[in-house]
């Protein structure tokens, strides 16, 4: 029996001949090529077969993930539909070359065009469907499918035409009531303070009391590193842009991650012009690291970035560290064994941050004791009591269904991680914690510190006009009950801060340490008293919990840091109004914070 050309690669390679002429006989009761019925059958796979007809038209072959479009002018150049190409991969010596992958019934037609044009031919490449799939994707990658799949989740708009109506109603609203009712304006503005420092406090004093107990890490078990596990495919996404002071040392510390390497990948983006920290990589990284460029496009954003290293990942698992990031060596493993563990519907793992240059000055020291209150209380109390949370902005570990199944991140929010966790939230799924610390470098000065808490707040204000599009939707998917919740504790944060520096201003007032001439402001004795009452609740509850928090964390009372609470949350307001004029001038610009800074950064300890 005479075989089709590619059969006859096969049979050379191993392939029996029983087997080929099995398929010859039995495709046509299916209406199939035998070359079909090999892959319908499972006897080979695409990627096999198609080597096998590149070999047989003479021409190379690119195998999966070998390869990426090229683009002119940004953009892909494909002449086909879907997943057949012709698709530009090179140009070289002013040449094209295009990779194709014909449908298998086009297999003799396409070799037949290609011996009678060898000029042709010696541009095209063969490649398996998959395999320009996979590319196509890449290629889009950097935006993300969110924006295509669910655009009413993005930030690409900042409000959407209902809610810039509201806003100018509120503000022409709240400009006529201070012209004609001053006074009704400072009792609502006193309310809402007085209520979310009590919040707020609240939340503090029970996450405070309710995780006293429990650990900062959780051992692995001993037994589990002998065992025949087939642990599962781990993927960790690094996005990098000008940190080449750090490259050293992030290598080192990710090369010391406690997990089967033939199991691991860690691939470190870097934008495509940032030259200096591509070449402070190393010539050589062992074999499952690699360095990948991200194309240059707009937004230049962090979760652009991690968009584009998404549709690179091979994983089950993936997870997100940023340069200056220390993990615990086990964390990968504690991980994925507590995802074995857990229902599906827990997508994500919190690690815990710790910042471990405490000592350098009073921003990094107020920023180490933020870190260890939300850390290690306030999301392990969250996820007690089934309360979704906004994540960190590292070390949160996801299921990859899960990642695709939301859209994954918003190429277009600056807090990419907090709209991560609601968005997840929505979906059904749940964030969990994990007992395993990774270590960070706080900024040491005003203008880095202030510079990267706007963008958080700004990611923020985003993240709220996202999910506040439509209210009634967002309720019914999270849950009311949770929903609230939610709002409640975050929200209220958020707006303890925001008007802090009016209460801290109006403290002073009436201590009569700020002489004012308002007489107005004889009328507000007893509101003010109520006032005081609340944000003393509120800056008592988060005092307290600071100090436990302090001595968790760092094994030391820290009283003296702790009363500087209030003037760290100054900063912390005028940093959200700054926010806010970003939010309206340039949404999605990305303020960079340099890392690598750091005089004294403490050791490594397995948390």
């Amino acid at each position: 029996m005479r075989l089709p050309g590619e059969l006859e690669v096969l049979l050379l390679r191993g392939l029996s001949k029983a087997s080929l002429e099995a398929a010859c006989r039995l495709a046509p009761e299916h209406g199939w090529t035998p070359s079909e019925y090999l892959v319908r059958k499972r006897i080979v796979s695409l990627e096999t077969l198609y080597s096998a007809f590149a070999e047989y038209c003479g021409v190379p072959f690119l195998p999966y993930k070998s390869f990426r479009p090229r683009t002119l002018n940004n953009h892909v150049l494909q002449m086909g539909e879907g997943d057949r190409g012709p698709l530009l991969v090179s140009l070289y010596k002013n040449k094209a070359y295009y990779a194709i992958a014909p449908a298998i019934d086009q297999f003799e037609e396409v070799r037949t065009h290609l011996l009678k044009n060898p000029e042709f031919a010696s541009r095209i490449r063969i490649a398996s469907p998959s395999s320009l799939n996979h590319a196509n994707r890449i290629q889009s990658a950097p935006s993300g499918d969110l924006l295509s799949r669910f655009p009413e989740m993005s930030a690409k708009q900042r409000l959407s035409r209902g809610q810039a109506a509201l806003v100018l109603v509120a503000l022409a609203g709240l400009v006529l009531g201070l012209a004609t009712t001053p006074m009704f304006w400072v009792y609502l503005a006193g309310g809402l303070f007085g209520t979310a420092c009590a919040l707020s406090g609240w939340a503090r004093v029970q996450a405070a009391v309710s995780t006293w107990d429990d650990p900062l890490a959780i051992a692995f078990p001993e037994r589990l590193y002998a065992s025949d596990i087939i642990w599962p495919r781990y993927t960790v996404l690094v996005p990098l842009h000008e940190e080449s002071r750090v490259v050293p040392d992030l290598v080192a510390h990710l090369g010391a991650l406690d997990y089967h390497r033939r199991r691991l990948q860690i691939l470190f983006l870097v934008e495509q012009e940032d030259e200096a920290t591509y070449r402070a990589f190393p010539e050589t990284l062992p074999a499952h690291m690699e360095l990948i460029r991200v194309p240059k496009g707009l937004p230049q954003t962090k979760p652009r970035a991690l968009c584009y290293g998404l549709a690179l990942a091979n994983g089950d698992l993936v997870t997100v560290y940023d340069a200056e990031d220390r993990p615990d060596p086990e964390q990968l493993r504690k991980a994925a064994l507590m995802f074995a563990l857990l229902p599906k519907e827990v997508a994500c793992l919190q690690a815990r941050l710790t910042i471990d240059n405490p000592d350098e000055g009073f921003f990094a020291r107020q920023f180490s004791i933020e870190y260890a209150c939300l850390f290690d209380q306030l999301l392990p109390w969250c996820y007690r009591n089934n309360w979704p949370f906004p994540l960190g902005g590292t070390s949160n570990h996801f299921r990859r269904e899960a990642l695709d199944a939301v859209g994954a991140w918003d190429a277009y929010n600056v807090t990419e991680d907090a709209d991560l966790g609601v968005r997840l939230a929505r979906f059904g799924f749940r964030s969990g914690v994990l007992a395993s610390s990774t270590y960070e470098e706080a900024p040491t000065h005003r203008k880095a510190w202030l510079a990267q808490r706007a963008r958080w707040y700004k990611g923020w204000v985003q993240t709220f006009c996202v999910h506040m599009r439509d209210p009634g939707v967002m309720l019914r998917q999270i849950g009311t009950r949770r929903a609230v919740a939610m709002a409640a504790i975050f929200i209220a944060s958020v707006a303890m801060i925001v008007l802090h520096p009016v209460f801290m201003s109006a403290f002073l007032i009436f201590m009569g340490l700020v002489s004012v001439d308002l007489a107005s402001f004889r009328e507000l004795s007893l509101p003010a008293v109520l006032l005081m009452i609340a944000g003393g609740a509120g800056y008592g509850g988060a005092i307290a919990a600071s100090v436990a928090a302090s001595v968790k964390r760092f094994g030391r009372l820290d009283l003296a840091s702790a009363a500087l609470i209030p003037v760290y949350w100054m900063f912390s307001g005028f940093a959200f109004y700054m926010a806010v004029l970003e939010f309206i001038w340039r949404p999605h610009h990305w303020s960079k914070t340099e890392h690598g800074i750091a005089r004294r950064r403490s050791r490594t300890r397995q948390k």
